[in-house]
């Protein structure tokens, strides 16, 4: 579904990314780890068009996507989370997703107060509130809503653009350890067919949602595996989780 090759970009004096390349297959979950600075939050952003390569090809279905935008991108079906929440506080969470699934139908900026008879962008709404679990605050203002809450809505602004390769940056970021227990069930039900790559710091979310894990460490790819095989490796102990090897 997705191949990267030989992705570099530098910022400065260093190579943040250095030749970097890796692939995954339709409805494959896949775990994106590694230290600070290894690269992680560059790399996702090249993929989704924030950012444009130094070097390098990205392939998405067999077509060379590299450097497109990102709107052009959500239109071919890929959709992202961002670690740091933006959305609109002021409005309410079916606001929020009927927005997200204005921008998708290609209806324009239409005013969200001023949808009228737009029947089915409401039954849509509705139906992703469902999913995401946010159907009892369908109404309230965002910036009432708890943090947890809050991070639900950005993941039910992914899936209301449709996507077959969904991109989710730190989505337990700021949660407690009950709210995210609650993430992961959200994920595992939610996710179904559809691709996806995680970065996460937290190995819990990591090890539950994940079919293969990429280890990165410097720009590099240090190794990939199942979660058992990247558990069991010395190396990524060494450079992710600070452990001496013998």
């Amino acid at each position: 579904m997705l191949a990267l090759h030989g992705i570099s970009k530098s910022f400065g004096a260093g190579p943040v990314l250095d030749a970097l390349s890796f692939s995954i297959g339709p409805g494959e979950r896949r775990g994106l780890i590694g230290p600070n600075g290894a690269g992680k939050t560059t790399l996702i952003n090249i993929i989704t068009g924030k950012l444009r390569p130094d070097a390098g090809r990205i392939l998405y279905r067999g077509r060379d996507i590299t450097g497109l935008p990102p709107h052009r991108l959500s239109r071919l079906g890929i959709g992202r989370s961002f670690q740091i929440l933006s959305l609109f506080g002021e409005a309410s969470v079916g606001e929020n997703i009927r927005g997200a699934l204005l921008g998708k139908s290609r209806l324009g900026t239409t005013p969200l107060k001023r949808l009228g008879g737009r029947e089915e962008i409401f039954a849509e709404s509705e139906q992703i509130a469902a999913l995401a679990g946010l159907l009892p605050v369908l109404s309230e203002r965002v910036d009432t809503l708890p943090y947890g809450l809050q991070r639900r809505l950005d993941i039910a602004l992914v899936l209301a653009q449709a996507p077959e390769l969904v991109i989710l940056d730190e989505p337990a970021a700021g949660l407690s350890a009950a709210e995210t227990r609650d993430l992961i069930d959200l994920l595992k039900a939610i996710i179904g067919k559809r691709a996806l790559i995680l970065v996460e710091h937290d190995m819990d979310v990591v090890y539950a949602l994940s079919d293969r894990i990429t280890v990165l460490d410097y720009g590099r790819v240090l190794t990939e595996g199942t979660p058992e095989e990247v558990n069991a490796d010395p190396e990524v102990r060494r450079v992710y989780l600070g452990e001496a090897v013998d």
